[in-house]
């Protein structure tokens, strides 16, 4: 095998390490990190870097936000840059001292009797679409991503 054809064969089996869905998220990410090593002149990235680049990061950021971007910056930097972040124990120090005391938002769910109240009494002049996509949502006839590409004309009557 030359030279050539084992690095295309490495950066396909690289290339399916990322999950398909979320590859662009990922990548930018790691574009975002790349950026700003490049404002700062920084050449060479190791736990000091990082520790600098995710603390400034955590003044905008939530720690649930921050732990997801390590995550996909851990995945890129191993894959692009063999590098692996999860040696860097200050780091991890450091994100989980701002998770101390994070306490996640709880997700509004609507109880049945509200749902049935709502399809009952909600005038369907004003309400028709969203009974219909709520119907669809809680019957399981379409995944998330579905139900968000769902259209007039996908419902027939």
């Amino acid at each position: 095998m030359e030279n050539f054809e084992l690095e295309d064969a490495v950066k396909e089996v690289m290339d399916g390490i990322l999950p398909k869905k979320s590859r662009k998220i990922y990548e930018a990410q790691y574009d975002t990190f790349v950026k700003w090593c490049c404002q700062r002149k920084l050449e060479n990235v190791n736990e000091d870097v990082l520790l600098v680049f995710f603390a400034e990061k955590s003044k905008t950021l939530s720690s649930s936000t921050l732990w997801a971007h390590y995550s996909m910056l851990k995945t890129m930097l191993n894959v692009k840059r063999n590098i692996d972040v999860s040696k860097f124990y200050k780091l991890s120090a450091f994100l989980k001292r701002k998770s101390e005391g994070y306490k996640p938002k709880k997700a509004k769910v609507l109880t049945l009797d509200q749902i049935d109240k709502f399809l009952l009494e909600a005038p369907d002049k004003d309400f028709l679409m969203i009974k219909v996509v709520l119907i669809f949502g809680v019957a399981g006839a379409c995944r998330g991503k579905k139900l968000h590409q769902l259209t007039i004309s996908d419902v027939k009557k």
